[in-house]
């Protein structure tokens, strides 16, 4: 950085400062991300839904209907709080192999986790459906195969989960300070003991967080859902194939139910959740110390990789996998890199994504940042911080085909917005959960008495948070601009709501999937997505995460 670069960013600096110590100021703020939150993301997400209230009458008048619906919707809660609980048990220990090993090939296993969040969701659905179906590659070991319905639902729902929950732990994890745990080993407790008693407790928050989100995307996923379904019914799909049939009373019951009985969990869990205990808090010295030998512990991790390389990464690329040696023995990949036909679409519709990807991840990170500040540090009083906590997740919660429908509904009188645009206000409504649960996590279980330090020694607010918060909490941080800029490259539905003319790579993939002489394309379009995805996120790891994968 240059003398005039430094100057600026320290009169910068003073500025904010001062800025910051205007209570008035202040208020205006954190008010301004309230509204910013009530218009931008909670608004379209449930005004299409609200208009079509009127709807209801028909499943009064069709029992049959209702009865789907209930059922539908009890399937979608058990199947996203079976896999949510699966994503947990098996991810804590990949996300401690991630925190602890540390190395450059960490970093890269670490950037692999995220890649089933980029691939469009109907292209992973597809994806995860040939690598289970009759035509396996385990056929050679007397693996037949399963046929589409609740098991390969719920393989694939626990495919694009599980990096969900991981990201959220490895952030969480990695901001634990290891002085406790130094601390625990030298008084002679056993790395399990101290992982059990200190490192999970100290998590607690960050594991409620990964579960609720993880639960959040397994109810509300439609299109990579309707590949593998087969007659199984959750709440989406339920949805989607009532609409095919003319009925439009489902989408508004189904999304009513789920979003009041997701809101519910989600109060109570982040209510009590932090006041539960972790249990079997005595220690068993002989047992424990078994389990912390390292022979075990290369047991456990090599079990960790096993689970992540057959049901997460191999699902998630075999589409890839199984069309790039015919595309290279054809010579199609050639014409990938000469932007001959499609090919030209592609790479413009690449560079559309991460444009889009990135401008709503900053503006994301903008305006999440007074939001997560204001319900971690109860700015307003705890109840309405309670409140807007649970509200901030509720367009993750709405299945995703109705979420499209509102956010057509509600941007689709913006004739003069151009459609480029229309694609960002989309995004934020679907990824503003992620960067603000992951915000809140961090600040949460940062001690205030840290930050009022600071103050008593002169600090400004601003000062306090940039040299106290921000340092402690950035692996969250992190963390929640990996889930936003995934999940806002690979989103299908609210981009096909809002454009007609603009479009991004998954649209693209998408159109190739569904045109059976067009699946090499497809299968050769999402290895470069995957390629081109990973390069990226190992920059962020490199810029943001310095230090920790050394």
């Amino acid at each position: 950085m240059s003398k005039t670069s430094k100057i600026s960013a320290i009169a910068l600096d003073r500025i904010l400062g001062k800025l910051s110590t205007i209570h008035s100021l202040v208020k205006g703020f954190y008010l301004s991300s309230i509204l910013f939150f009530l218009a931008i993301i909670l608004l379209p997400a449930i005004l299409g839904i609200l208009t079509r209230v009127d709807t209801l009458s028909e499943l009064s008048e069709n029992p049959q209907l209702f009865d789907r619906a209930i059922n539908a919707i009890i399937a979608s809660f058990a199947l996203a709080s079976f896999v949510s609980l699966l994503d947990l048990v098996t991810g804590i220990p990949l996300a401690w192999l991630i925190v602890k090993k540390g190395g450059r090939l960490v970093m890269i296993l670490d950037a692999i986790v995220d890649l089933p969040m980029i691939i469009p969701t109907v292209t992973l659905g597809f994806s995860v459906l040939l690598f289970w179906s009759e035509s396996n590659p385990f056929t050679s070991l007397g693996f037949s195969g399963i046929s589409p319905g609740w098991l390969t639902v719920l393989l694939l729902h626990y495919t694009f989960s599980y990096p969900v929950v991981v990201r959220v732990l490895v952030g969480k994890l990695m901001e634990i300070d290891e002085t406790y745990e130094i601390a625990g080993r030298t008084l002679g407790g056993k790395p399990l003991t101290v992982a059990r008693t200190i490192n999970i407790p100290l998590a607690k928050i960050g594991i409620i967080t990964a579960y609720l989100l993880a639960f959040a995307r397994s109810l509300s996923e439609t299109g990579a859902t309707m590949m593998v379904a087969g007659l199984f019914e959750n709440g989406p799909i339920f949805i989607k194939r009532a609409l095919s049939e003319g009925w439009e009373s489902p989408l508004v019951f189904t999304s009513l139910t789920l979003i009041s009985v997701a809101v519910i969990i989600f109060f109570l869990l982040r209510s009590l959740g932090p006041r539960v205990r972790i249990p079997f808090r005595r220690a068993n010295p002989n047992f424990e110390g078994l389990l912390s030998k390292d022979s075990f512990c290369l047991f456990r991790d090599s079990i960790s990789l096993l689970i992540l390389t057959i049901f997460i990464v191999i699902p998630s690329i075999y589409l890839s996998l199984i069309t790039l040696p015919n595309a290279i023995n054809s010579g199609l990949i050639l014409d990938v890199f000469q932007f001959r036909g499609v090919w030209g679409e592609y790479w413009n519709s690449l560079l559309i994504s991460y444009v889009i990807g990135f401008i709503v991840t900053g503006i994301n990170t903008v305006f999440s940042l007074p939001m997560a500040i204001l319900i971690a540090r109860e700015k307003f009083g705890s109840q309405i911080s309670k409140i807007l906590d649970v509200l901030s997740n509720v367009s993750i919660m709405i299945p995703s085909v109705a979420l499209g429908v509102s956010i057509r509904f509600f941007w689709g009188g913006f004739t003069g917005l151009p459609e480029f645009w229309l694609i960002v206000m989309s995004h934020l409504c679907i990824t503003y959960p992620y960067m603000v649960s992951t915000m809140v996590s961090a600040i949460r279980d940062i001690p205030k008495e840290l930050e009022e330090s600071a103050r008593t020694l002169g600090s400004d607010p601003y000062t306090s948070f940039r040299k106290v918060t921000l340092p402690l909490a950035k692996y969250s941080f992190l963390s929640g601009m990996i889930l936003t800029l995934a999940r806002s490259v690979d989103e299908t539905g609210a981009t096909l709501a809002v454009s007609k003319t603009v479009k991004t790579v998954p649209i693209i993939i998408v159109d190739w999937v569904k045109d059976e002489s067009l699946r090499i394309y497809a299968g050769l379009g999402a290895t470069f997505l995957l390629l081109f995805s990973l390069i990226i996120l190992l920059l962020l790891r490199k810029l943001v995460g310095r230090g920790k994968y050394a």
